[in-house]
């Protein structure tokens, strides 16, 4: 899993990020923030962070995720 800062007990993955966002409803400018710095990070996602990423853009397109 891809960590945007070096990976410690203090930077959650970003699995763990998305999956806050998903079950809270919310997103935050933190994780609007950490998202970004994901998806322009020379490190690759994988596939399957991917596909976690793009949940989170549909269910802000569906209105399922208040920005706060």
């Amino acid at each position: 899993m891809m960590t945007v800062d070096n990976q410690s007990a203090s930077h959650p993955t970003l699995g763990q990020v998305i999956d806050r966002i998903l079950s809270s409803g919310y997103i935050t400018s933190a994780d609007q923030n950490y998202l970004r710095r994901a998806v322009l990070s020379e490190t690759p996602l994988s596939q399957i962070e991917q596909n976690q990423v793009r949940r989170v853009f549909d269910h802000l397109g569906m209105g399922l995720l208040r920005v706060i």
